[in-house]
């Protein structure tokens, strides 16, 4: 079975997005891709992969340094 390498997925991807322009329109594919990013981070959040205390953390410049 061959893996796809990040270019070929990006391709697809782009592809998807213009092909999708053209059907629904700029504002509607730009409203589709924002809330898939959305639901990309809810993902990670979900599975463990982010960690808010963390995040906060940096933005308000305190580190936990050891």
């Amino acid at each position: 079975m061959a893996t796809w390498t990040n270019k070929q997925w990006g391709a697809v991807i782009g592809a998807l997005v213009l092909f999708s322009m053209f059907l629904i329109g700029f504002e509607q594919t730009l409203v589709v891709v924002l809330f898939g990013i959305i639901g990309y981070f809810i993902g990670k959040y979900l599975d463990g992969e982010i960690d808010i205390e963390d995040i906060r953390a940096r933005a308000q410049g305190r580190r936990n340094e050891m």
